[in-house]
């Protein structure tokens, strides 16, 4: 219970009164599905309260930024960071610089435009948007997991250097039933068949920036966040 309490602390603003284990929080990865549910349910809940209110492009609008809310907006200033790094043609040693840098960058702003657009685009197109809403964040998650079990830390230290080689075969293979189990209940073999393409092309990502850099950060893991969330959704 610790682990997953540790997770929720570390994922979302959602206030936790508990006293902070880290212990708990570095074994906490394999619960980060988990708690990506929890944020697409906070999520539908949102979208079908609004939508009492509002029109459904209106609705879906305000829960893309009650989505990104909730999580503090950890993942998506990740994707900017790592936008404004990886555009910039820099060296390994210059993207990490731009990346530590708390100032956004045109590339940054660009791309969190982008990507909020086309989950809301997705969003607004899906025929079944309780399944996006719960699916999206859950299989996102996941990706950092697996982002963290198989690619290495590119830095000394950091937020994400926590979770750093803390990861075994074990939690990732829990993670991994997790998200397949509710990809199952949640969308069936609509749920199964997105799963295994955005697990493909979350991992290409990843593998992608770990070219680039020679490792991954924590930004690096908001933005692979991010970027399987929107795959996702397109998929679906």
């Amino acid at each position: 219970m610790s682990e997953l309490i540790e997770a929720l602390r570390f994922l979302t603003i959602i206030p936790v009164r508990a006293p902070f284990d880290e212990s708990a929080l570095r074994r906490s990865v394999r619960f980060f599905p988990l708690v990506g549910l929890f944020i697409g349910v906070m999520s539908l809940l949102s979208y079908f309260l609004l939508s009492r209110f509002f029109s459904r492009d209106v609705s879906l609008f305000i829960t893309v930024f009650i989505w990104e809310f909730i999580t503090g907006g950890i993942h998506i200033d990740g994707f900017g960071d790592t936008m404004d790094g990886i555009m910039s043609r820099r060296d390994r040693e210059g993207i990490l610089e731009i990346m530590r840098d708390s100032r956004i960058g045109t590339f940054g702003a660009i791309g969190i435009f982008f990507i909020l657009g086309l989950k809301y685009l997705a969003l607004n197109s899906s025929g079944n948007i309780s399944v996006s809403l719960l699916l999206s964040p859950v299989i996102g998650r996941f990706l950092i997991v697996l982002a963290i079990y198989l690619f290495p830390y590119a830095r000394k230290e950091g937020k994400g250097s926590i979770f750093s080689g803390t990861l075994e075969r074990e939690g990732l293979l829990f993670a991994f039933i997790l998200t397949f189990i509710l990809s199952v209940i949640l969308g069936r073999l609509r749920g199964l068949i997105t799963l295994f393409f955005s697990l493909f092309s979350g991992y290409l990502f990843g593998l992608y920036l770990n070219w680039r850099i020679g490792g991954l950060t924590g930004d690096n893991y908001g933005a692979i966040c991010e970027f399987t969330e929107a795959i996702t959704l397109l998929v679906l």
